[in-house]
């Protein structure tokens, strides 16, 4: 029976003997068994993420799946911002289950780790088992992506088809890789960069263009008919959101330039090793991966508003070019003993940092519970009927509708400040349709540059009194009930 340690010596892989004991077991059980341990601390660290939150985009994914559950028709009958990929899928989830949080919250959470396994996999077929495991860390355990995928908004389900992509890429199957880049193109355009890196070695490497046609074909059989498709059926409400939109934003509030400091300071070795592919051993494959990561990051850096959760885009590029240069720098140290006691201090860094990640993940996800929400919903059940809707901001209004049994007035779902302030929407076209709802009861802002816009405040001062001000860990929630509303 082929063992690890029979087919694999310590002076080729001096990585592998710091990391496993010296135990003849087969290979294929090592390579899981350290897998399996890193997927377990990875979901036991997500278990904390399963819990309803105030802020953030997903609440508006949860309701707009409802509506499709309904009938109701995304680009036609509400405004929706990206390709349809994602949202299809909660609607799905949503038909076949009901409003189900926790099947919800797993289309971000494990679709990464899925993806993550192959390229673990890949790494031990290729030699490099402690690649694979460095990887691992460098990825499932880094603070940002802890945080970003717990939330099924589009952005952990493209990082993890980009993964799929980069795999096929590494694996020389370029149909592949385009499918599942065009895939990923279909959750959020925001994958479309990484085609670039790609596409760019294929034409360089030289040996025939066949492949470059292979994945360029790839992706347009996947994503062409269906964005074709949209464009006929829905026009300017399927053009204006998806592919406009985005280019229409005015700058946020936030400077730039304090969002990247603030992610690279809290994800180090993921920014730190990737430099080190400079005294790696030759990849030619590594420097599409590193013009991909290198690219995004670039791309992100002109962004604004730039928003945090835009890093998942690079960090599986990053974290394959900065474990395949972490494991052949050691692999190309000399002396036994000195490549032994890089890779130790490797393994100990990587592990104090994904240590570090998780606890400040896990700090970050007890503030980001909703623990104002059961007197949120006491109140709209006291002041709204059956019958009556509420309305209000994108990061918590569509929740309380779900969980109330109240509709979203008008089925504004996505009430983004910056849908009004790009122009795509007019606040007075909206505060005049509300004018007309009789059904409005409840009104639920934040403290926004929109929601305290003067025309607002002059929409509500006749009509709305305030009800309560609760308390987050990062925002205020206000709600406003009807003067005339009588009590239930």
């Amino acid at each position: 029976m082929k063992t690890y340690f029979s087919s694999v010596s310590c002076i080729s892989h001096p990585v592998s003997c710091i990391l496993y004991p010296a135990m003849t077991l087969p290979r294929t059980v090592w390579k899981w068994s350290w897998f399996a341990l890193a997927a377990a601390g990875y979901l036991w660290a997500k278990s904390f993420a399963l819990h309803y939150t105030a802020s953030g985009d997903e609440n508006a994914y949860f309701y707009m799946a409802k509506l499709m559950a309904e009938g109701k028709v995304f680009y036609r009958d509400f405004f929706f911002a990206h390709p349809p990929l994602e949202l299809a899928l909660l609607a799905a989830l949503h038909v076949l289950f009901g409003f189900n949080l926790l099947l919800l919250k797993l289309t971000s959470i494990l679709p990464p780790l899925i993806a993550a396994g192959f390229i673990y996999h890949r790494f031990w077929k290729t030699g490099r088992p402690g690649a694979g495991i460095a990887f691992l860390a460098l990825f499932l355990f880094n603070y940002e992506f802890l945080k970003i995928s717990s939330h099924p908004f589009g952005l952990s389900l493209t990082g993890a088809l980009l993964m799929m992509s980069l795999y096929f890429f590494l694996e020389e199957r370029p149909g592949a890789a385009g499918i599942f880049w065009g895939l990923g193109a279909l959750v959020g355009l925001y994958a479309l960069p990484w085609g670039a890196a790609a596409a760019g070695w294929y034409l360089l490497r030289g040996g025939g263009k066949r492949p470059l046609y292979f994945f360029l074909g790839g992706f347009a059989a996947v994503f062409l008919p269906v964005n074709g498709a949209l464009l006929l059926l829905f026009r300017e409400a399927y053009l204006t959101p998806v592919f406009l939109y985005h280019f229409l934003k005015p700058p946020g509030q936030e400077i730039v330039a304090d969002v990247i400091i603030r992610v690279i300071r809290r994800n180090l070795p993921l920014f730190f090793a990737p430099f080190l592919f400079i005294w790696a051993g030759k990849e030619s494959k590594g420097w599409a991966v590193l013009s991909a990561g290198a690219g995004y990051a670039a791309i992100l850096c002109g962004l604004n508003p730039l928003f945090t959760q835009y890093y998942m885009l690079p960090l599986p590029f990053l974290a394959w070019i900065g474990a395949f240069s972490l494991n052949d720098l050691v692999r190309r140290t000399a002396g036994t003993w000195a490549r032994r006691l890089a890779a130790a201090a490797f393994a100990l860094a990587l592990a104090v940092a994904s240590a570090d990640g998780v606890r400040r993940y896990l700090l970050h996800e007890r503030g980001t519970d909703f623990k104002s929400l059961p007197a949120c919903l006491d109140l709209i059940e006291k002041s709204c009927g059956t019958a009556g809707v509420i309305f209000g901001q994108v990061t918590c209004a569509p929740l309380l509708a779900l969980l109330s049994g109240r509709e979203l007035a008008l089925d504004l779902v996505d009430t983004n400040p910056m849908r009004f302030l790009s122009g795509v929407a007019r606040i007075e076209e909206t505060l005049s349709a509300l004018e007309k709802e009789e059904r409005l009861c409840v009104l639920v802002l934040q403290e926004d540059r929109l929601w305290t816009d003067p025309r607002v405040l002059r929409f509500l001062e006749p009509r709305f009194d305030l009800a309560a001000v609760f308390e987050e860990s990062n925002e205020q929630i206000f709600l406003f009930t009807r003067k005339d509303q009588k009590p239930q």
